[in-house]
């Protein structure tokens, strides 16, 4: 028997591979993101990067209790109880927004250090520059008090207006 496979044949036939290897590697990303929930330990670390915009990079620390899993970040359009952008709120909720887990992090941080750190900063109000959710994760392991991605921001903004400098004086 002999199969001829027209133009059209063929791209149907990749349209549908296409489609089915997209619907498993998505089984296989949500499998994997529940695998890595489930190990999650109180005072982990977690990175997460939005689908949305894919340079933005988040940052937030696990609190386990019991078999709930809640994530303690810094978030500039959530206010809690004093005011502050400092919440606490259920794991599996903030990853519906459309992150992906891009890191997880071990820490010396436990339950009480971190109810405490929660006290004493949740009056406190985001600033994407001078406090965001990367300053505050950072502090709390007790490293620098200063987000990569504000210093790799800001390396990139220089440049750029160094290298339109010298593009507008016709330098180079």
């Amino acid at each position: 028997m002999t199969v001829i496979f027209s133009n059209s044949n063929t791209t149907f036939l990749m349209d549908l591979l296409k489609r089915i290897n997209a619907v498993g590697f998505y089984k296989l990303k949500i499998e994997n993101r529940n695998h890595i929930v489930s190990k999650l330990k109180t005072g982990d670390t977690i990175t997460t990067k939005s689908k949305l915009i894919p340079l933005y990079i988040h940052h937030g620390i696990i609190e386990r209790i019991g078999d709930e899993v809640f994530i303690v970040h810094l978030h500039p359009d959530k206010i809690n109880s004093s005011g502050g952008n400092l919440v606490k709120e259920p794991l599996s909720k903030w990853l519906v927004e459309g992150r992906e887990i891009v890191s997880i992090q071990e820490t010396n941080l436990d339950s009480a250090t971190l109810d405490q750190l929660y006290k004493d900063l949740k009056a406190e109000k985001y600033d994407h520059i001078n406090y965001n959710c990367e300053h505050f994760v950072n502090f709390a392991k007790g490293d620098y008090f200063v987000s990569r991605q504000v210093v790799k921001y800001t390396g990139i903004l220089i440049i750029g207006a160094f290298v339109y400098y010298l593009i507008r004086n016709k330098k180079i």
